[in-house]
């Protein structure tokens, strides 16, 4: 009878501390997940004010939809052009890595610089894949007067083209590096829609094509505003020619 007592309490204890050492690995792991820290989201999904629509955004969409209800629209794509050799590699600066502050900084820079010189100093900003003649509507860029929109564009091509990378996932992520950036005139999406002729894309070089460098602008002389799609949209753009005129005949307004 002795030794059936010892025995029980024996049995008593291990059950005591096997108890406690559950208990206490169960705080550990919840401690652990508890302090693992969340995923951030990328710069490019991060939602922030949107720019108040400048143009008649009722009749841009119901070009668009126009313009892809047509059974006549030639698709605009081209044979298959050889990857360029030499993609570029040029060190990104600092100040223009795609990240939340520079791209925030630079749509604070737009905003700053159209309140007060007008569209007049803006461009909206459109990227292409060389292969294909579909150019993507991705944002708009400002710049002060004494800065040309060549400069403007190429001192924030890195921000841009990883922007639209990012925007255009399918059709331009694998094209980082030899990607095509073109300019129109700044709040001309409607014309565009409608293929109004006088609006004619130019081709905008990038910061080591430049002549004498784009090194003497600085940040706070240009902008950009990238685009962000919301409630399902399916992305603004039109079929350009290789001189950036319009490829298909324009539209003309349904009365």
């Amino acid at each position: 009878m002795l030794l059936f007592s010892l025995w029980l309490c024996l049995c008593i204890q291990l059950l005591n501390v096997s108890h406690a050492f559950t208990i206490s690995s169960t705080k550990k792991i919840s401690s652990f997940f508890f302090f693992v820290p969340p995923v951030s989201r990328s710069p490019s999904s991060c939602r922030r004010r949107r720019r108040q629509p400048t143009t008649d955004r009722a009749g841009l969409l119901s070009a668009t939809r126009s313009w892809d209800d047509r059974d006549d629209v030639d698709t605009g794509v081209q044979d298959e052009q050889e990857r360029p050799s030499e993609i570029s590699h040029a060190p990104i600066p600092k100040d223009m890595k795609y990240n939340e502050y520079n791209l925030m900084r630079q749509n604070k820079h737009f905003m700053a610089i159209k309140s007060v010189g007008g569209f007049e100093l803006t461009h909206d900003i459109y990227a292409r894949d060389p292969n294909t003649n579909v150019f993507w509507f991705v944002g708009k860029i400002a710049r002060i007067s004494d800065v040309s929109v060549e400069k403007a564009v190429a001192r924030q091509y890195p921000l841009i083209e990883e922007h639209s990378a990012r925007l255009r996932p399918l059709e331009l992520f694998d094209k980082k590096g030899w990607m095509e950036l073109w300019v129109a005139p700044g709040d001309s999406e409607l014309d565009v829609a409608y293929n109004r002729p006088h609006v004619v894309f130019v081709k905008m070089p990038r910061a080591h094509e430049m002549e004498g460098g784009v090194e003497d602008v600085r940040n706070v002389e240009v902008g950009f505003q990238g685009e962000i799609y919301e409630g399902g949209e399916e992305g603004f753009r039109t079929l350009r020619k290789q001189d950036g005129s319009p490829w298909n005949p324009e539209i003309q307004p349904q009365t």
